[in-house]
């Protein structure tokens, strides 16, 4: 059996091990969705910017596409039912206690790094929207993080001594 080139290339990029994100943003009703990413990336350092990724054909395209402010929280290692359930369109919605506004964007009460964020730029690349975000602030704290390596979730650790 032949693999679709798609399909081949998808398989070959599951080779480069990411980090997990979720990235939340609030609806017009005031209620907040999330959606798992890892296509995460840093882009500059001044002005602090960040991208992800957005599928074209996305169920969520619209709230996140259109979406202003916006946070990013980076899971940690045991966190994946959290990546799970916001990969899911029909689990997307976040409740008011796994949340909170932290620097004009909502953002979720997990992960070991926060960013909130407002659209710089919106970038049309194939079949995905490219969004840059200013990092209007962020926080941090210790502890591993989630990854994602050839379709499975693993565990990545800081091993440095402090």
């Amino acid at each position: 059996m032949e693999v679709e080139p798609e399909q081949a290339f998808r398989r070959a990029m599951s080779a480069f091990a990411t980090g997990v994100t979720v990235v939340s943003a609030a609806r017009d009703d005031g209620r907040m969705s999330g959606i798992t990413v890892n296509s995460l990336t840093s882009v500059s350092l001044r002005p602090r910017l960040l991208l992800w990724c957005l599928g074209d054909q996305s169920e969520r395209y619209d709230i996140f596409a259109n979406a202003d402010a916006w946070g990013v929280t980076v899971l940690g290692a045991d966190e994946e039912a959290i990546a799970v359930r916001y990969s899911r369109a029909e689990r997307e919605s976040i409740e008011s206690g796994e949340a909170e506004m932290f620097g004009g964007a909502p953002l979720l009460r997990a992960g070991v790094a926060q960013f909130a964020c407002r659209t710089h730029d919106r970038r049309v690349a194939g079949d995905h929207l490219i969004i840059i975000g200013e990092v209007t602030d962020f926080r941090v704290k210790a502890g591993p993080a989630l990854s994602f390596f050839r379709g499975a979730y693993g565990s990545v650790d800081d091993t440095r001594s402090t």
